[in-house]
């Protein structure tokens, strides 16, 4: 995945909860339930429209008032889980 990849989140076969202010997951297909955390919640909310990384990128470091390449190497390592979990949509 490149900072230039237009991404969008995945929820296809997926039922989808609001707990508070996290995100649970459950896979239709496979049974499994995923839970994510605020921040990661938060992501999720972005990538219901395409972005580009970057673009995300650039938003939580706005956002969250941190440098970017802090928030690059932590939302890189989230979306990379997002994908292992078939949850990522990229073009």
């Amino acid at each position: 995945m490149n900072q230039e990849d237009v991404i969008r989140r995945n929820d296809e076969n997926f039922m989808i909860s609001n707990l508070g202010d996290e995100v649970v997951l459950m896979d239709i297909q496979k049974g499994h339930y995923i839970n994510i955390n605020p921040v990661g919640s938060l992501i999720w909310d972005k990538l219901a429209a395409p972005v580009t990384v970057k673009d995300l990128i650039q938003s939580l470091a706005e956002e969250f008032d941190i440098s970017t390449a802090q928030c690059e190497g932590d939302t890189l390592k989230f979306l990379q889980k997002l994908q292992q979990h078939h949850l990522l949509n990229i073009q």
